[in-house]
């Protein structure tokens, strides 16, 4: 403010046109900040419109009637204008053949689509679990463990969210948040994560894995990828398909691979 009241009244003792030149620049940069603190804040459509693409996604791909989703294809492109992924959705409607039906304009817009996103949102969701995984086991403190998870997971939720294409305002992020959580509930992560690695490395390889430091990060990297898979399903604006859902145990093979290599060099 001091600054702000310097430069003014420096600018007076040259003219007063400088100074209300200032003083307009000033103002259109608070109006501008003002905005976007307001969006941050206040911003409901985005997430109230993928919610209703979701909705109709499903309804339609349950048919197999036609002009249903012309209303579907509106929904897509209010929601993805004048964001980066419009470009590659425009494209997909060009590839839309003309005699489809509701069902397969949904099925042709998840794979030439969403897949894609989909590929996007997996790598973000195997870095940020590595990087998690490899935090959680070299660091000699449980605190910091838990703070360091939070924080990954909430970037991570937040990241995958706008691959998908909602905007990150507050309003948006804490319903994700909550979300999110409402599909961890229903998902017996624990008894999921040990099936998986007891599957993927024997029992007696988890038992020495378990006196190490990689325990632990094998578990926190797990973890944040079953938060970031749920975060898909909730910023996806369509369910996933039998063939579209993300490969689990794969992902999971990857990150304690991964995990090894980089703590055992």
């Amino acid at each position: 403010g001091w600054e702000v009241f310097s430069v003014i009244k420096g600018a007076l003792e040259i003219h007063w046109i400088l100074a209300c030149g200032f003083v307009a620049l000033i103002f259109m940069v608070g109006v501008m900040a003002w905005r976007l603190i307001w969006h941050f804040l206040h911003d409901r459509e985005n997430i109230e419109a993928l919610e209703s693409i979701q909705k109709n996604a499903q309804r339609l791909s349950e048919v197999n009637d036609l002009g249903g989703a012309k209303l579907l294809i509106e929904e897509f492109n209010l929601f993805y204008f004048n964001k980066p992924q419009n470009l590659y959705f425009q494209r997909c409607l060009k590839q839309l053949p003309d005699y489809s039906n509701d069902r397969e304009v949904v099925e042709h817009i998840e794979r030439v689509f969403l897949q894609p996103l989909d590929k996007e949102a997996l790598r973000r969701v195997s870095n940020y679990s590595l990087q998690t995984g490899t935090a959680v086991a070299v660091s000699p403190w449980a605190s910091l463990d838990m703070l360091l998870s939070l924080w990954r997971s909430i970037k991570m939720i937040d990241d995958i969210a706008q691959v998908y294409g909602i905007r990150p305002s507050m309003f948006n992020r804490y319903k994700l948040l909550k979300l999110v959580i409402h599909q961890l509930v229903f998902v017996a992560v624990s008894e999921v994560v040990i099936d998986q690695v007891m599957e993927e490395f024997g029992s007696s390889t988890l038992s020495g894995m378990a006196g190490a430091r990689l325990g632990q990060g094998l578990g926190a990297g797990i973890y944040t990828a079953k938060i970031g898979v749920a975060a898909m399903k909730v910023c996806r604006p369509m369910g996933f398909s039998c063939e579209a859902k993300p490969n689990l145990k794969s992902l999971f093979s990857l990150i304690a691979n991964n995990l090894k290599s980089m703590i055992f060099k």
